[in-house]
């Protein structure tokens, strides 16, 4: 008995040195996320799970006060205005592109020439980094706050990951912000993902190549649930929702560089949106029209559109709202009523 307590008392001991190892090796990634910043010089502050963080309200001027990348708006909303708001990733909210020429705002002045009679509002809820089920939370959180009468969702092909465990998806952010019970148990998980991974690929998806469309693979249970819970949302709220699914860029500008197993994977996803019901729009086959190099910012840039990106988008998805899902009587539908 007493070796079996001299064994436990061992084990315990070794466990806890291990744990703080991990934590001063934990507080070094940290400092290497921030890259020389300081925690005041980000954008984002911490928030709840599964949020994890959020946009600093403010910040710079480059955030609105309600900590979007936004005009100003206000979460109440005037007789007669119809209101489309906008989630998404670091593509709807994209620093490097003036606040004008990203595709929300541009999509904001169509659908205003389109109707002109008529007052709309494209509320933007753009998070950087932000995977399918913080964009979830983001819905049911902060942007029914704002009363939508419609949901604009921006699915990227990378927005199937876990936050902390896929870190360098969002920049280290989740990673940073996170806050586990134990190093030792996060540590053991993301080991235990990446081998796991590794199996499962090979003998369910082999002949996978594009990265985004791995985890998708690999996320595709969990990504399932978010969007059947998206579409519960939309039916209890009696709020439609839209799905833009904006894929990854193809390494070298060769969509030919998504093999067949990858395209298999991917009309999946996008027959995942219909399956439940919300209006889907693909921009694969639009931005296939055009040379990528003139659509992506750089060719490492394998994520984000350009500004003349941004335009082909809300130019697609103008088109899209008003001719395939009967946007104009959905608008005509909120000016008929009468004035509260």
């Amino acid at each position: 008995m007493k070796r079996v307590l001299l064994s436990l008392l061992s084990l315990l001991v070794l466990l806890v040195l291990f744990e703080g190892v991990l934590q001063v090796r934990e507080i070094g990634k940290r400092k290497e996320i921030l890259a020389g910043r300081s925690e005041a010089d980000l954008g984002t502050v911490r928030a709840d799970p599964p949020l994890l963080y959020t946009l600093k309200p403010g910040w710079h001027d480059v955030f609105n006060s309600h900590g979007f990348r936004d005009v100003e708006r206000s979460k109440a909303k005037s007789n007669g205005v119809w209101r489309l708001a906008v989630v998404g990733d670091s593509v709807t909210m994209q620093l490097g592109i003036p606040l004008e020429k990203l595709y929300v705002r541009r999509l904001e002045h169509m659908l205003r020439e389109a109707f002109p009679g008529d007052s709309i509002e494209c509320p933007a809820f753009g998070v950087t980094g932000y995977c399918a089920a913080q964009e979830f939370a983001l819905m049911r959180g902060a942007v029914l706050d704002f009363d939508p009468d419609a949901i604009l969702w921006q699915f990227h092909l990378n927005d199937a990951f876990d936050p902390v465990i896929d870190w360098a998806a969002n920049s280290g952010l989740g990673r940073y912000y996170a806050r586990p019970r134990s190093q030792v148990g996060a540590t053991l998980r993301r080991k235990m993902d990446h081998v796991l991974k590794k199996r499962f690929l090979k003998r369910r998806h082999p002949g996978l190549e594009q990265r985004d469309l791995i985890l998708q693979a690999w996320h595709w249970d969990e990504t399932t649930r978010v969007i059947e819970r998206v579409s519960e949302l939309s039916v209890a709220r009696g709020i439609p929702v839209f799905v833009v699914v904006f894929p990854s860029w193809p390494e070298g500008g060769d969509w030919e560089r998504y093999s067949g197993a990858d395209m298999r994977l991917y009309g999946a996803l996008v027959e995942r949106f219909e399956a439940a019901g919300i209006p889907v729009l693909d921009l694969m086959p639009i931005f296939k029209r055009r040379p990528v190099s003139e659509l992506q910012p750089e060719p490492r840039d394998l994520w984000h559109p350009n500004a003349r990106g941004h335009r082909v988008m809300a130019r697609a998805i103008s088109r899209w709202l008003i001719e395939d899902c009967a946007l104009e009587a959905q608008i005509g539908s909120i000016n008929s009523m009468p004035p509260m």
